[in-house]
């Protein structure tokens, strides 16, 4: 209840947020003086420990300079003379380790002069075993005293078998690096060939610990400790000043590793971090730990970051003066700007609410020069153009409606949802609605029944989008509305009222059956009594009235054949043509209707070849229309093939028979093959050929197929022959179903 006053009145909205505002500015103030104050301090000590890493990093890479140096004249030094010390070489490939020993020597004692902090000395033999293994114990090093180590095999060590091969990269045939033996020691490694003439007899290897090299670093750099960690996964392994919590608690935070992996493009600018070591806060920044031209790992510097923070406290009351004062000045303007605003506001809110109660000659009486007169005016400007637009939308609207309603086919609009929005009287009466009858609420509720197999066949091709309603036959088409974005918004549905195309359709396909049927009569007793002629049953005849009886009684059976084709088409367009889909057994129904076939083969000089399994499995079909479209394929087959074979075979393939029809005739030519199931589709050589038909044949075999479930089609066809094959249900399968559909599904 207390919160509802501010938020329904402009002014306290106004008041409100400005003294938010003064809060925030407060704050603002108060934490830019920090940062400034602090951001000074921060960033020298960024700058000083950015640079004092830098150096540290480049002191180790001066002091891999100093060992390889050393090595190389450690490795290449000849005999000794003076003290009885023979060539480290010619030591080394003789296992002479007291020559060995007297040889090195003088080295270990120059070896600080010569920058090398050597803290141990490793050599080995062309096998990777230690000949000599030195480490530094406590004193300078002229003075020293060196603990001898026992001999151990280096073999492992990833360095030792390229330095014994010889091997070498870009940066040449000495390697530096991190060594870990095991001994709870890291060190800062260099190792050289040994070569006495051309062969390599072992190594030398000079090591600094890391404690104490990073011990120097901290005393040079002048930073409070130096810290080597490991470069994938930030673990410190090596610090100059012990923490309490152990090395862990130096360890890289997950997300600093991020920046860390870009360290090497980043090493201008340095990378930094805090860690509390011994209870106290200090400031890191990290360094690559370059080795022999490679990242190795990271190196930190740190400096205590006490005196960061400590000049803010001497600023505190000053801050907080200004920022009170700053308050209450933005409150007072705050209040006032309110009371400025407030008053045309309410009159603009008054104009609006009367605009939307439909009031569209209100207008706005604000007449100031500020920005709320000119929203005023502006809202008086839009108020009269809305008002335009309204009167040119509904006259826009009035005229669509006019057109939608003048159209003569049906037009159905609905949304997305398929929720019902418009029907046009042509619609009405398609779909036997009165005048004020109400229209269906979704387009779901109307139910359509497909024709299927009754559907005409208009232009030669099976119409599938014609449905029945009642006592009409309409052809449905469906288009959605998108919007400028792709999404559909809308669905318009035409319905055509095919039921008198459909009609004179069917009255055709009767008329052809009729005259057909009427033409079958005659034509049976044609060749009946033309048989009889020829037989002699009526007398004997002369050799040229048998060839003329024979020519009858061919001509009869010609004529018959393309009477049946008639009236099968008939029956298929008309739907009359009923189909008893029952198991049948290819096999026996190939085998029973061979005679005609082969006999006409015979007369032709051809071979028919018949390849069906005895374990073939029953298909789903009608016998009797099944036998008459492999008739079809066989009569083709026969009557194009004028020399060679005609096979058929047949095999189980998963839920389906597959049979093939293949001869050995010319081939079909490739323009011929995409109108080789249309009806009255002929060769190029038309009705010139011998074996001229109807082009009824292929088209009757494919719709008799398709009516019982299957499918045919030309599998390959080449000058070598043709194969034709088609597929039927295997009585196992369970037999297709057919539902109606709802108008939404059918368009």
């Amino acid at each position: 209840m207390f919160l509802h006053p501010l938020r329904s009145r402009i002014q306290y909205k106004i008041i409100v947020p400005f003294l938010l505002l003064t809060l925030l500015v407060a704050l603002a103030g108060s934490a830019a003086a920090f940062l400034f104050v602090t951001g000074n301090a921060q960033e020298r000590l960024n700058n000083q420990l950015a640079q004092t890493a830098r150096n540290a990093a480049d002191d180790i890479v001066a002091q891999e300079s100093n060992n390889l140096t050393f090595l190389r004249e450690l490795a290449f030094a000849g005999p000794n003379e003076e003290i009885g010390a023979p060539a480290v070489a010619d030591a080394l490939a003789l296992h002479d380790v007291t020559g060995l020993g007297r040889a090195i020597d003088p080295f270990i004692r120059i070896s600080s002069r010569r920058g090398v902090r050597l803290d141990r000395l490793i050599v080995f033999d062309d096998v990777g075993r230690v000949v000599l293994d030195r480490e530094r114990g406590a004193g300078p090093v002229d003075a020293a005293s060196w603990i001898e180590r026992p001999a151990r095999d280096l073999s492992s060590l990833w360095f030792v078998p390229r330095i014994l091969t010889g091997a070498a990269d870009t940066r040449g045939d000495k390697y530096a690096g991190l060594l870990d033996l095991g001994d709870d020691a890291r060190y800062l490694y260099t190792v050289a060939p040994v070569v006495a003439g051309e062969r390599v007899v072992g190594g030398v290897v000079i090591a600094t610990r890391f404690d104490t090299l990073l011990t120097d670093l901290a005393v040079r750099s002048q930073s409070a400790l130096a810290t080597v960690y490991d470069a994938s996964a930030g673990r410190a392994f090596a610090c100059s000043m012990e923490p309490v919590g152990g090395l862990e608690s130096l360890d890289a935070r997950p997300e600093l590793m991020g920046k860390l992996g870009d360290l090497a493009l980043q090493a201008e600018h340095g990378v930094f971090d805090t860690a509390v070591v011994n209870d106290r806060e200090y400031q890191l920044a990290f360094a690559p730990l370059v080795i022999r031209g490679d990242i190795v790992g990271l190196l930190s510097v740190a400096l205590a970051s006490d005196y960061v923070v400590g000049p803010w406290s001497d600023l505190r009351p000053t801050l907080f003066g200004l920022t009170i004062a700053l308050m209450l000045a933005i409150i007072g303007l705050g209040v006032y700007v309110a009371r400025q605003i407030t008053r045309p506001v309410e009159e603009l809110l008054s104009v609006a609410q009367a605009v939307t109660g439909g009031n569209l000659d209100r207008r706005s009486d604000v007449r100031s020069e500020d920005e709320i007169g000119m929203l005023s005016d502006a809202f008086n400007d839009m108020t009269g153009h809305l008002l335009t637009l309204y009167r040119a939308v509904r006259a826009e609207a009035g005229r669509r409606a006019a057109i939608v309603a003048s159209i003569t086919d049906g037009v159905i609009v609905c949304d997305a949802a398929g929720r019902i929005e418009l029907l046009n009287p042509a619609a009405q009466r398609i779909l036997d609605l009165a005048g004020n009858a109400p229209a269906p609420e979704s387009i779901n509720d109307l139910r359509f029944e497909p024709l299927g197999v009754q559907a005409p066949n208009f232009g030669g091709a099976r119409s599938p989008d014609l449905y029945r309603f009642g006592d009409r036959v309409v052809r449905v088409e469906r288009a959605p509305v998108h919007d400028s974005d792709g999404t559909m918004t809308a669905i318009v549905i035409v319905l055509h009222d095919m039921t008198d195309d459909v009609a004179i359709d069917r009255a055709k396909t009767s008329f052809i059956a009729t005259i057909s049927h009427e033409l079958r009569t005659p034509l049976t007793i044609i060749g009946g009594n033309a048989d009889l002629l020829a037989r002699g049953l009526v007398g004997s005849l002369s050799d040229e009235q048998q060839e003329l009886v024979r020519a009858i009684h061919s001509h009869s059976r010609t004529m018959t054949a393309l009477v049946n084709n008639v009236i099968t088409i008939a029956g298929l367009d008309s739907g009359s043509l009923t189909f008893d889909i029952e198991p049948v057994d290819l096999a026996e129904l190939v085998q029973s209707m061979l005679w005609p076939v082969r006999k006409a083969a015979t007369a032709k000089g051809l071979t028919l070849a018949i390849d069906i399994p005895d374990d073939l499995p029953d298909v789903y079909a009608d016998a009797t229309h099944l036998r008459q479209a492999i008739t079809q394929l066989l009569d083709n087959a026969v009557r194009y093939t004028e020399a060679g074979s005609v096979r058929v075979s047949a095999e189980h393939q998963g839920d389906v028979v597959r049979m093939d029809v293949h001869d050995s005739g010319p081939g079909i030519p490739p323009e011929q093959r995409t109108s080789l199931f249309t009806r009255f589709a002929r060769g190029a050589e038309g009705i010139n050929s011998a074996e001229r038909g109807m082009g009824l044949g292929l088209a009757i075999a494919s719709e008799l197929i398709q009516r019982q479930g299957g499918a045919l089609w030309l599998e390959r066809s080449s000058d070598q022959g043709c194969l034709f094959r088609f597929t039927l249900r295997c009585a196992t399968s369970e037999p297709a179903e057919e539902h109606n559909l709802t108008l939404a599904s059918a368009a």
